[in-house]
């Protein structure tokens, strides 16, 4: 299976200024504002003067974050509307720059609410194929990553949803920009180390393949997590790597790429086996006897490099 995916367009984006996705805010205001009044005349959205009361800032970022808890604390009835006219695939596509900056906000703004308006919302750019097969965003992804791991249990059990069959198939190259903001976070929870360990050994091509980049890179972000090494160590047993050596090639690679010796031991006991095996296989043109064969010689020359650093 090859490890190249397709391509995708890069336009260029717009910056809207030195007020950023809050110019947008005032003019959705005034229409959300309109549309309130006319239904019950209380439930109005603030204007920004009446959110910052005069505060001043250091600096845009803690401006905005203010602006964010504000809303989403002092009139959450406005806060689903405040999030759905800032993170659209439109933006995504020609406004990255603010959509990115929109969405770290957010996740700052909402560190360990579990507010399920923003969890709904941030995983829809890692769920939602309008967003991750458009084009190529590995910086909002890896954002909407991060925001969602911030915000709390809901959010990352969201992200972890992102892990699906379906997604594998039609973008594995978005999965990887998801797990290296996992692997990036350290962050320890179950959910998300199970998602990353399945784009690394369990999700599957159309055809029963693998894509070796995104196992590769699955491998290498699992191993980031505390409980990385250990989850990995539970797929390194000979059912899994003689049932598919290609695939664990590229598991292999990940794990020399991180360097993990912990998992000299268990490679050193896979080794032993590839070598018991390798005769008994038919001699003569044979994949699957290549694959194995190239196996044993990465699982050796991983090993080396392993019990080296070690020393």
């Amino acid at each position: 299976m090859t490890s190249s995916y397709k391509k995708k367009q890069r336009p260029p984006t717009r910056w809207l200024g030195r007020w950023g996705w809050l110019a947008r805010l005032a003019l959705a205001g005034c229409l959300c504002s309109a549309r309130s009044a006319a239904a019950d005349g209380t439930n109005r959205f603030p204007d920004l003067s009446e959110v910052f009361q005069g505060r001043v800032f250091t600096n845009e970022f803690a401006r905005d974050v203010f602006f964010l808890r504000q809303i989403r604390e002092r009139y959450p009835a406005q806060w689903p509307s405040l999030l759905a006219v800032n993170i659209t695939v439109g933006d995504y596509v020609v406004e990255s720059e603010k959509l990115r900056r929109f969405v770290e906000e957010a996740g700052v703004a909402g560190e360990n609410t579990d507010d399920p308006s923003s969890c709904a919302s941030l995983a829809g750019m890692v769920t939602n194929t309008e967003f991750y097969t458009n084009i190529s965003r590995p910086e909002i992804q890896e954002a909407a990553a991060l925001s969602l791991i911030e915000i709390g249990p809901t959010g990352r059990l969201a992200l972890a949803n992102a892990f699906t069959q379906t997604h594998y198939q039609l973008d594995p190259e978005s999965l990887e920009f998801l797990a290296n903001a996992i692997g990036n976070s350290g962050v320890s929870d179950p959910d998300l180390s199970r998602a990353v360990a399945a784009a690394a050994f369990t999700l599957t091509t159309t055809n029963g393949g693998s894509y070796p980049r995104c196992t590769r890179e699955a491998v290498r972000s699992l191993l980031r997590l505390a409980n990385g090494p250990e989850a990995l160590r539970s797929h390194l047993n000979t059912n899994e790597v003689f049932n598919d050596p290609g695939r664990f090639q590229a598991v292999i690679d990940g794990v020399a790429e991180a360097r993990c010796d912990s998992l000299a031991t268990n490679l050193e006991s896979l080794a032993d086996a590839v070598k018991i095996k390798l005769p008994t296989l038919a001699p003569g043109p044979d994949p699957y006897r290549d694959d194995l064969a190239d196996l044993q010689t990465r699982l050796q020359k991983t090993i080396q490099s392993l019990r080296s650093t070690a020393k």
